[in-house]
């Protein structure tokens, strides 16, 4: 069952992301169309173009935490036992959700308090783009409970 939906979750993940990232492409091309070449600059291209980068922002991050290929200081992994590596690699993994779970809560009242305040030339609540906050906190979140089953996974096989 898992082995069907794992693939689905990342499709939509990645198309997520795609989409994002060509809507950016979209916006800042009209706006530097309309601004250099029909001089008249649309007012809210700038404020949209920043709105869908936060947004890719936060879904990217979930990306690249499935491929584990955000920063890190490996330099004790390196020199401690297999063992012993599973171990710090799973408390890090652990502290990561920790840190999740606190930038989710915190930004609970965040979308709460901005939900009736809305964007200045877009007019969309600006709620919806403190959603990327929490969304980006699933999402990370699933992907590093994914590693976390793959580390002890690993350990195990080296234990047998």
């Amino acid at each position: 069952m898992s082995q069907r939906i794992w693939p689905i979750y990342e499709r939509m993940v990645n198309w997520t992301a795609v989409a994002l990232f060509s809507a950016m492409v979209v916006v800042t091309t009209l706006g530097v169309f309309f601004r250099y070449v029909l001089n008249n600059a649309l007012p809210w291209a700038e404020e949209a173009d920043r709105y869908l980068f936060i947004w890719l922002s936060f879904v990217g991050a979930a990306i690249t935490m499935r491929h584990k290929g955000h920063i890190a200081v490996d330099l004790l992994l390196r020199y401690s036992s297999p063992a012993w590596r599973h171990r710090l690699v799973l408390t890090a993994q652990v502290s990561v959700l920790a840190f999740l779970g606190i930038v989710f809560w915190a930004s609970l009242p965040v979308i709460e308090l901005t939900s009736e305040t809305r964007a200045t030339a877009t007019d969309i609540p600006l709620s919806w783009v403190y959603l990327a906050a929490p969304t980006g906190c699933i999402l990370i979140g699933i992907e590093t409970l994914r590693l976390m089953a793959r580390t002890r996974a690993e350990a195990r096989e080296g234990q047998a």
